[in-house]
């Protein structure tokens, strides 16, 4: 049985390698890929991470998923201790995904195209989106894929703050959204193009109002018939 870790990108920050939020998250992962791996015996995890081209910063071309990458490396080259646990650890990344539902999807195209047809999926996200990412996920994989999506709270900007009401409507939206893309693949390239114009509002907003861009972003959506399907 393969087992094939998943780690859902949050935005490109300006610097990774110094960026709070990814490094606490980063870390707690792999203290748990880590436990696991040691526990189970498991030589050669598979490490997807996920997310595309959201940088806010010209020329716009890094992406959250080789970011993780570039910040995995840099935590285990600063610990020569641990290269000779992690020296056969895969790293893949999944770099084409603007949202969950891709993230998913994308990571699931990269295991089918390894010929793996039996795994256990552990998947590692931001916490106020685990119940969005299980349902997805129960949806999106067969029955020879056992999944655990492991949450973890570690956001400490302004949007984590948000009032529970508006996160709990935003994650109610996006998931009847990502659900009714599913329904077709004409369906699933309109809600690529949803999040391609995300990106680009938020481009435009700028990286130092970001925070509030996004908030005043998933206001108008929310405000959208034909966002909420």
């Amino acid at each position: 049985m393969n087992d094939v870790f998943l780690v859902f990108g949050y935005g490109v920050p300006r610097d990774i390698l110094k960026d709070e939020n990814y490094n606490f998250y980063l870390k707690m992962v792999f203290n748990k890929i880590y436990g696991f791996a040691v526990k189970n015996k498991i030589v050669k995890p598979i490490i997807i991470t996920c997310g595309g081209e959201t940088d806010m910063l010209k020329p716009y071309k890094r992406t959250e998923a080789d970011e993780m990458i570039k910040l995995f490396g840099a935590f285990i080259k600063e610990r020569p201790f641990l290269k000779p646990m992690t020296k056969n650890w895969l790293f893949i990344p999944e770099n084409k995904s603007l949202s969950t539902l891709e993230n998913l999807l994308n990571s699931k195209n990269i295991v089918a195209k390894r010929k793996i047809k039996k795994a256990n999926f552990f998947i590692f996200c931001e916490q106020t989106r685990e119940k969005r990412i299980k349902v997805l996920t129960k949806k999106i994989l067969d029955k020879n894929y056992y999944f655990l999506v492991v949450p973890i709270d570690f956001d400490v900007s302004a949007n984590r703050y948000l009032s529970p009401e508006f996160l709990a409507k935003k994650e109610k939206a996006e998931l009847k959204h990502s659900l009714w893309a599913l329904q077709s693949p004409e369906k699933l390239k309109k809600h690529h193009e949803v999040f391609v114009e995300k990106i680009a509002y938020l481009r435009k907003a700028g990286p130092k109002v970001h925070a509030e861009a996004v908030k005043k972003w998933w206001e108008q959506k929310l405000k959208e018939d034909d966002f909420q399907k």
